[in-house]
């Protein structure tokens, strides 16, 4: 029987922050997980119910899969978006739809497996026929025609590969160091490529490698035979019939953050492991463990700080009601439909703790968010407007409210009514705030719909900035890390209003800034 889905996402920021996005569906018994899938900044794992359940770092809630994602029995994750296959073979994708990654095309037959790479999947159907789409800038959606078609398939930053039903290796992509232009014979029963290595297992449980950029002195182990296979920057690790890992190292070069073996669990057993194929990040492996069918995650720095706990990390903490808990709330006005609401953090416990927003002694919305809510509701008219928050957990338990907090729209003045108790709220400090996010540019292309927008800001304490999200009449439809923009949808008749907030490495809006735009300069123009 498939439970209910749940969704629970634990976002660990760079600074330790945890915050939880939950959905208010009932929530299943915890089961154990088949599969792991690791992503840019998060993680995604598939139980034995067919259930998903994603974390990602604090700025990373767009990664996050919908609520109604029904139940797969496949998952992998690529940069900033995931795939999975259905009970019945379809695929779906969510996260970013950077080069329509996530425009799944249509498949003649059910479809069997799936891999995510940087910015482009591919996947294979019953009748072993490969498809490939999103990114195409080395050839890696070309698929050659070949007799008998595929059984599996890999994909990485600018390539991809396949093992055909014959068990050699195809890889197709202008890149010569993944595709030596001949078939890798075989026979192969699986295959791991990354930006520097590119190895398959043989049917005797061997790991041979065929491709090793900067890595010459860098081998497969050979203690096998193996049962699963996977390979990072600097290593290359099998999981041996006996469940425990095996791995050979090289040292990092310059451009990567892998640890050594001092990191790697060599005395844990495993069913299966996994890594994101992505370029100069030191992302973990992550693999479910035997004896319990949990996630642990090891190697990897750097960068990887931004990743979160995996999915079920918080599954066997300390029980806490709602009815224990008590928030103090603050605000931030950025426009006059711009309000974000800090409160103290909420634990992290299983069945997760959602939180309440009363707006006018209204309820708003409940949220999964552990510490704050972004109120972007155009519709509201009146100047002036009162917040409140509390707690409720799955068991219907709720805490006392907050204190008031009264946020005057027209002015951008807040009135924090009564103590504000519990912790220290996480945006309580001003030298955390940047300043004067603008946009310096908005510019029609080529006389057709698209634009450029760029902005500026002054950060005189250097906050860090994760990047910006762009909203265009206040819904989200992309994450950069420039302060530029290229989008499309502008026309002569129609008023848009586009901002960009700066986004703080804890995942709160550091600043905002807005600008309204049509095609005719003179019926709509101007910043605010």
């Amino acid at each position: 029987m498939i439970l209910f889905l749940k969704r629970i996402a634990a976002n660990v920021s760079r600074y330790g922050v945890l915050v939880i996005f939950a959905s208010t569906a009932p929530q299943a018994v915890a089961q154990s997980f088949e599969q792991v899938a690791v992503g840019a900044e998060h993680i995604c794992a598939l139980d034995e119910s067919g259930q998903v359940s994603c974390t990602t770092s604090a700025i990373a809630e767009r990664f996050l899969p919908p609520e109604n994602l029904p139940a797969m029995r496949a998952i992998d994750a690529g940069q900033q978006h995931s795939c999975g296959i259905t009970l019945d073979g379809a695929v779906v994708c969510w996260g970013t739809d950077a080069f329509d990654v996530l425009q799944v095309p249509a498949f003649n037959a059910p479809v069997i497996s799936i891999a995510s790479g940087f910015n482009h999947n591919c996947a294979v159907d019953a009748n072993n026929q490969v498809q490939c789409w999103g990114l195409n800038t080395n050839g890696q959606l070309n698929v050659p025609d070949i007799a008998g078609g595929f059984v599996k398939v890999d994909a990485a930053r600018a390539a991809s590969c396949g093992i055909d039903s014959s068990g050699d290796i195809h890889c197709w992509s202008t890149d010569t160091f993944f595709n030596p232009g001949t078939p890798i014979a075989g026979p192969f029963v699986d295959l791991a490529i990354d930006a520097n290595q590119a190895c398959g297992l043989t049917a005797n449980g061997d790991i041979e490698c065929w491709a090793a950029r900067e890595r010459n002195n860098l081998v497969p182990p050979a203690n096998g035979p193996y049962t699963d296979l996977t390979v990072t920057n600097s290593a290359i690790c099998g999981l041996r019939t006996d469940q425990f890992l095996d791995c050979s190292f090289a040292a990092p070069t310059n451009f990567e953050l892998d640890t050594g073996a001092d990191q790697y669990p060599l005395d844990v057993r495993f069913s299966s492991i996994e890594r994101a194929s992505l370029q100069f990040r030191g992302v973990p492996i992550c693999g479910i463990r035997a004896d319990n069918g949990t996630i642990s995650c090891f190697g990897g720095t750097g960068t990887s700080a931004a990743l979160p706990a995996p999915p079920g990390a918080s599954d066997t903490a300390t029980a806490l009601t709602a009815d224990n808990i008590l928030l103090g709330l603050v605000a931030e006005v950025y426009g006059r439909n711009q309000v974000e609401l800090f409160w103290n953090q909420v634990p992290v416990v299983f069945p997760t703790i959602s939180v309440e927003v009363y707006r006018d002694d209204e309820l708003l919305t409940t949220t999964g968010n552990s510490f704050s809510f972004y109120d972007n509701d155009n519709t509201v008219t009146s100047d002036q407007s009162s917040y409140r928050v509390r707690t409720v957990d799955a068991a219907g338990n709720v805490g006392a409210f907050s204190n008031q907090v009264v946020v005057n729209r027209a002015t951008r003045e807040v009135e924090i009514v009564g103590d504000v108790p519990g912790n220290e709220n996480p945006r309580s400090e001003r030298v955390l705030r940047i300043q004067n996010l603008s946009i310096t540019g908005f510019v029609q292309l080529n006389d057709n719909d698209s634009f450029v927008m760029a902005w500026n800001l002054t950060n005189p304490n250097n906050v860090p900035v994760a990047g910006y999200e762009i909203r265009i009449d206040n819904e989200v439809v992309d994450f950069v890390g420039s302060t530029a923009y290229i989008g499309d949808g502008v026309t002569s008749f129609q008023c848009r209003t586009y901002s960009v907030a700066a986004i703080g490495d804890d995942g709160a809006i550091l600043d905002f800034g807005s600008v309204a735009f049509s095609g005719n300069v003179f019926q709509c123009s101007g910043q605010f």
